[in-house]
């Protein structure tokens, strides 16, 4: 097949859902519960990671290091791990519910909506600093970055020739080789190499 020929190639459609993007849908209890999950989810694991980059302090009982080492205070596990569950769903799930209900109210489905709802998780991001302005400025700054985020599409990635892309990584190759001619030629001339 030539270079610019997209029929050479067939994709699936379980190979081309996997090529594109997930575009969010359903209703917006379902989009809050999984925004909510995923966001305590990866709050969780940041907290984890916390834990093992910055271990509480050894607690030792009675004179230094006399007594033997004790465990972890249980209470400062659980602190470390559930204060960035919070703030990350809290996030999650601001961005989830005012996008969701943007959505709802304005009657489309545009960039807009990103931005009201990055609006809102920037600020709710910037509320751990306990700073007005500061959590206004998150708030801006995340609203611009969702709706240009969102404004390029579900890739990331622009190239003119996407879709061929797309099948070279996905697609299925013919029932039949067909060689160019140039491999042909070299065959004929070095016939050594010709089954390789």
């Amino acid at each position: 097949p030539k270079t610019g020929d997209l029929k050479a190639f067939k994709m699936t459609n379980s190979d081309r859902n996997a090529a594109f993007p997930k575009v969010v849908e359903g209703s917006c209890v379902s989009r809050l519960f999984n925004a909510t999950s995923l966001g305590a989810g990866a709050g969780t694991f940041f907290g984890a990671c916390e834990l093992a980059w910055y271990p509480d302090a050894i607690i030792s009982s009675g004179k230094r290091f006399a007594g033997g080492v004790t465990a972890s205070s249980n209470q400062a596990v659980i602190r470390t791990i559930a204060r960035p569950a919070f703030w990350f769903s809290a996030a999650a799930a601001s961005f989830a519910s005012v996008e969701c209900l943007a959505e709802d109210f304005r009657g489309k489905k545009d960039s807009v909506n990103a931005a009201l709802g990055g609006l809102a998780a920037g600020f709710v991001i910037g509320a751990t600093t306990k700073r007005f302005d500061i959590a206004t400025s998150t708030g801006l700054a995340m609203g611009l970055f969702q709706f240009a985020l969102d404004m390029t599409g579900p890739s990331t990635v622009y190239e003119p020739n996407q879709e061929e892309v797309r099948n070279k990584v996905f697609g299925n190759l013919p029932a039949q080789h067909v060689e160019s001619e140039d491999l042909a030629g070299l065959k004929e001339k070095y016939p050594k190499f010709k089954n390789l």
